[in-house]
């Protein structure tokens, strides 16, 4: 640990205008990892808060066993400290930094403070097999419900550097948030110096009864030709704001999270959109799958 001292998190923001760059910390190696992630890309221009929750949910045992919440409070500063540690070792001005422990359900904390922050990052913990669609519910839960940008990247999935291909791919969908999307890509692009590939994936559509009918060449270049129409007016809208960026499209046709996750392996960054936050809302599962097998960090775009 520095000797330098860190500000306090209400102390910090309440007279810090800089953007902020929110990383949720919970003691993993992946938390350490989302928090150096969340560093860099702070650099001198923003703001690094560093938040932990205890979830009151658990102060209580299946067996009415109460836990004395001091203890879950201790555990709380001991993982922000270890993380402020790991941030200050990328080089990050200490002032930069602030952290608190919040009561309260992680993924509603997360979301709560994610309305004030320009990006947050979140460390997924990851497991083999099916386990992966239904664990890491804290991210699914923050990201659902995120009103900024969010960034996953996990120590299992990706353990290799990020960053080093000068590569940003963008998937899009036909959805409304398609154009957002592709500009926060491209932006990002941009201030990585990097290029951007940007790809449509069109699902087969069920055809006769019952969904099992064939789809014949016909329809399916039809889709394509559809989906390639849709796409080069959005790349065109986006290019003319942002015109030095390198791009390439591909269109596509099959499974979405296959044909993504080929690409993540030589790619610094994977951006996806997602539906708007709000009561009841859910993660839809091609983001769930990418979440999983992603081999480089998934940016979703609210």
């Amino acid at each position: 640990m520095t000797d330098e001292p860190v500000v306090s998190g209400a102390e910090q923001q309440a007279v810090d205008t800089r953007p902020m760059i929110l990383v949720g910390v919970d003691g993993s190696e992946d938390g350490l990892r989302a928090t150096r992630y969340g560093a860099r890309v702070a650099g001198t221009r923003a703001r690094l808060h560093l938040v932990h929750s205890v979830d009151d949910a658990v102060l209580a045992g299946a067996w009415g066993v109460v836990y004395d919440p001091t203890i879950l409070q201790q555990a709380g500063e001991k993982a922000t400290e270890v993380a402020v540690a790991a941030a200050l070792e990328t080089g990050i001005d200490p002032g930069q930094v602030t952290s608190e422990v919040v009561l309260g359900n992680a993924a509603a904390v997360l979301a709560r403070q994610s309305e004030k922050a320009a990006l947050m990052v979140l460390g997924r913990r990851s497991v083999s097999g099916i386990e992966r669609m239904f664990v890491g519910s804290t991210s699914v839960a923050a990201v659902a419900s995120a009103h900024c940008p969010t960034v996953i990247v996990s120590q299992a999935v990706n353990p290799d550097p990020t960053g080093q291909y000068g590569r940003v791919v963008v998937g899009l969908d036909a959805g409304p948030h398609a154009g957002r999307t592709l500009e926060w890509a491209m932006a990002e692009a941009q201030a990585r110096g990097a290029k951007l590939e940007v790809v449509h994936v069109s699902e087969p559509k069920s055809t006769g009864f019952f969904g099992r009918g064939a789809v014949t060449e016909e329809a399916k270049q039809t889709q394509m030709r559809a989906a390639r129409h849709g796409v080069d007016e959005l790349v065109a809208a986006a290019r003319a704001k942002m015109p030095d960026v390198e791009v390439s499209v591909e269109i596509l046709y099959g499974n979405p999270v296959d044909a993504l996750v080929g690409r993540t392996g030589h790619a610094d960054l994977l951006v996806m959109g997602v539906q708007e936050p709000g009561p009841g809302r859910a993660v839809g599962g091609t983001v769930r799958g990418l979440m999983a097998h992603s081999q480089s960090p998934i940016c979703l775009i609210p």
